[in-house]
């Protein structure tokens, strides 16, 4: 019995899974070579707009290690690929899987080496210089720069056998950073107007009551979908009749994961000359204590959530498929007018999704104004936002798994 439960493919993929948490785990705590690590860390720790990206990307910022890029790389180019097939071109629909991994890793692999340069640059006065030279550029700023790159792809090959072997994708990897940053952010926030939660019984109910709420919100928000029937005229059968779904949170959490980074970038870049205009209106206006900045960063979050909503159903995609495999919607022609008809619907999802999502943070980061510390539920309320999705797909995985070693046709 124990033998048998030990070959079963659910047991192999939740202690793959395991290994691959404790491997990213483990790359984050193993600094880069030739740094000064304690000025590094207060580097890096004064720098929100990386320490957001690191934390929805599995990342590591409090000090440069070489998991520090995190999945930053994957997620963009498979976002970004994603945009490109949008397009419809002939050639990229012909590419084969192997193909269209080939060209993801490649983007992948650009944007690996740009945010390493990146990380580079921010924290090269504290690298100790060793007189040896290539092409004009020091021995001890090549080699870590070559090892966040090496990190990342390494992150991005483990994503893959995530995905291909292991429970819940690429998202299982992320869930131990998000958890372990979730105290902080109640407590410090993550810059740009944001200060710290005092702590009192007062602050600990609202904590406590918002955060179950929006949980509890989170889960319905999820698991809601629009069931729309489908018409099968192939099939003769008790299955000729089917139905196409389309979940109100179609973007998933993908907003939230990208969304602070985006708000984040202005100021980043704008504190390189904080006393020019540019600088000083991104100062005052650019943050979260601020109306103008909560309205930009609202309106982030919901162009987000259409781009994903659209990027992840694909109303196109489907109704391509919808008329290949002679199905239809009752009342619809298959093709253009199906599309249009879709396309709708999932506009008037994602609009009620955006204004759940719109709900959830601002009213912290509105509260915040007047209530010292609050706007850093908006922080928590996100990684809850991310965490749900995440968890669901692990369990929807761990029951199909589970019900196909309770099912034998060989069993009398």
């Amino acid at each position: 019995m124990i033998k048998k439960w030990f070959k079963s493919e659910l047991v192999r993929k939740f202690m793959f899974t395991l290994m691959m948490m404790c491997v990213m785990e483990l790359g984050k705590q193993i600094a880069i070579p030739a740094l000064d690590s304690d000025t590094t860390r207060r580097v890096m720790s004064s720098t929100p707009f990386l320490r957001n990206l690191a934390i929805t990307t599995g990342g590591q910022f409090n000090y440069p290690s070489i998991f520090s890029i995190g999945l930053a790389p994957y997620m963009t180019g498979m976002i970004l690929f994603q945009v490109i097939m949008l397009l419809d071109i002939d050639g990229l629909n012909k590419l084969s899987k192997y193909q269209i991994g080939i060209v993801q890793r490649l983007i992948s692999f650009f944007i690996a080496m740009l945010q390493s340069f990146q990380l580079i640059y921010l924290i090269k006065d504290h690298i100790k210089m060793s007189g040896i030279m290539f092409l004009g550029v020091d021995y001890n700023l090549i080699v870590p720069f070559f090892v966040l790159v090496a990190g990342a792809m390494l992150v991005s090959w483990m994503t893959d056998m995530m995905v291909k072997n292991g429970i819940g994708g690429a998202g299982t990897l992320i869930i131990p950073g998000i958890m372990s940053n979730m105290p902080y952010s109640l407590l410090r926030g993550q810059g740009l107007g944001t200060t710290s939660l005092e702590i009192n019984l007062t602050n600990i109910l609202i904590c406590v009551f918002s955060i179950l709420i929006v949980a509890v919100a989170s889960v319905f928000m999820n698991k809601a979908e629009l069931r729309i029937p489908l018409q099968r005229p192939m099939i003769q059968n008790d299955f000729s009749e089917s139905y196409l779904p389309i979940k109100v949170l179609a973007a998933g959490s993908m907003p939230f994961m990208f969304s602070t980074a985006l708000f984040l970038i202005p100021g980043y870049f704008g504190g390189f000359d904080a006393g020019s205009g540019i600088g000083r209106f991104l100062q005052q206006y650019w943050s979260f204590d601020s109306p103008v900045g909560i309205i930009i960063y609202c309106g982030i979050v919901v162009l987000l959530g259409y781009a994903f909503s659209f990027m992840n159903f694909r109303p196109e995609n489907n109704a391509k498929q919808l008329k290949k495999g002679g199905d239809y919607i009752f009342g619809l022609t298959p093709g253009e007018e199906t599309k249009k008809f879709l396309n709708k619907n999932l506009i008037y999802l994602s609009t009620i999704a955006n204004m759940f999502f719109v709900i959830v943070i601002a009213t912290p980061l509105v509260m915040g104004l007047y209530v010292e510390g609050i706007s850093n539920l908006m922080f928590v309320f996100s990684n809850i936002l991310i965490l749900v999705t995440v968890m669901d797909t692990v369990i929807e995985q761990t029951k199909v798994l589970y019900l196909r070693t309770q099912y034998n046709l060989l069993e009398q």
